[in-house]
């Protein structure tokens, strides 16, 4: 079955991510593009060999002419886009974060569940070849009991005082919690399972200007650092920073410590010649040494620069797009979907919510 795909949304984003992903799948079938500007829509759809464009959602999710859709709009879109895509039948893959605030998602949701959608909230970076070998070693007990959890996440995008819609959060929601602390709390409850408290701080370090337009609007934050208490009993720190300067040439690194009854694992990934995983089991003294990464995840991806370790990742092997559009022609569900992305979406308000009180923790 070729699974006629539609995309909302052509920002660099759909230009980088998902059209290279749904052009290198044979199952699918890339029937148009939607999006605001008339002149970006055409120029958008020529690149990419699509033979329609459009500006008009409505007429665009057209059951007759759609099995699926790609909704990679401005975050205070994706609920109105995606209940009408479900409405009509169509099966959706949806940006994160699915909404900006709880009954939105939950709304979402509930209408997949209603309607049979296949649905898939893209949270990328599990699919990295470092934290997809954390989990399998997680899963086969190498730390044992966790103890804690440390996430880092650096990068740089929040160091300029340009206005920029993710920190708007009328359109947002949030600021870097929505951005990205939103793949850390899905990878913390990946590999450890459910959050049931968090406390969170945060912080607007860089002022921004305002809105093109002049009317004003609520900075989000651009740090964040979250505690959370596991169900199990573990304890997880998570922290998200856009003020960083990290000196690579994408901007951005990733940190993972995690020390349990059994052991140690610590992975970085510098985004640019660095995607490591080093262990150490309890008793056993000295550095920790490096871990192979199996074959089985590295899949076809090239293996030294992290920048096309990325895109194979998901243009080669069809890790989570290519899961998807596979889960559509076969009909069945896959994850995660937007029953995750709601319930990311909750933890995301609880943390907003302890921010504003001053850092406690809060129960979900």
């Amino acid at each position: 079955m070729t699974v006629r795909v539609g995309v909302l949304g052509t920002s660099w984003w759909a230009d980088s991510m998902y059209l290279p992903a749904l052009t290198n799948n044979p199952e699918v079938d890339v029937v148009g593009v939607c999006g605001r500007n008339p002149e970006r829509a055409a120029e958008f759809a020529a690149t990419w060999n699509v033979p329609n464009w459009a500006t008009d959602p409505d007429a665009f999710l057209d059951p007759d002419a759609l099995d699926a859709v790609i909704v990679a709009t401005s975050n205070d879109s994706h609920e109105h886009l995606t209940m009408l895509a479900l409405e009509r039948g169509l099966h959706v893959l949806c940006e994160k974060p699915i909404a900006t605030n709880l009954e939105g998602a939950n709304r979402m949701a509930d209408k997949a569940a209603a309607t049979g959608g296949i649905t898939l909230v893209p949270f990328t970076y599990r699919y990295m070849p470092t934290f997809q070998f954390v989990k399998e070693l997680v899963d086969d007990g190498f730390v044992g009991r966790p103890h804690h959890l440390n996430l880092r996440y650096y990068t740089g995008f929040a160091r300029d005082t340009a206005y920029n819609w993710r920190f708007d959060d009328d359109l947002a929601g949030s600021g870097v919690l929505g951005d990205i602390g939103s793949h850390w709390l899905h990878v913390a409850r990946w590999l450890l399972g459910e959050v049931v408290s968090i406390g969170c701080v945060s912080e607007r370090f860089v002022p921004k200007d305002d809105r093109p337009d002049g009317t004003p609007y609520e900075r989000g934050e651009d740090f964040a650092q979250m505690t959370v208490r596991f169900q199990s009993g573990a304890i997880g720190t998570l922290l998200v920073s856009a003020v960083c300067w990290e000196g690579t040439d994408f901007g951005q690194s990733h940190h993972l410590d995690l020390h349990g009854t059994d052991g140690t694992i610590y992975s970085l990934n510098d985004w640019s010649s660095v995607q490591e995983v080093r262990g150490l089991k309890a008793e056993e003294t000295g550095p920790p040494p490096l871990l192979e990464i199996p074959d089985h995840i590295w899949g076809e991806a090239r293996r030294d620069r992290v920048h096309d370790t990325y895109r194979d990742v998901f243009r080669v092997n069809q890790w989570m797009i290519g899961e998807w559009i596979t889960a559509v022609a076969e009909g069945r569900q896959c994850e995660p979907d937007l029953r995750e992305g709601a319930r990311v979406q909750e933890l995301l308000e609880v943390a907003v919510q302890s921010a504003k009180d001053g850092g406690r923790m809060i129960d979900v």
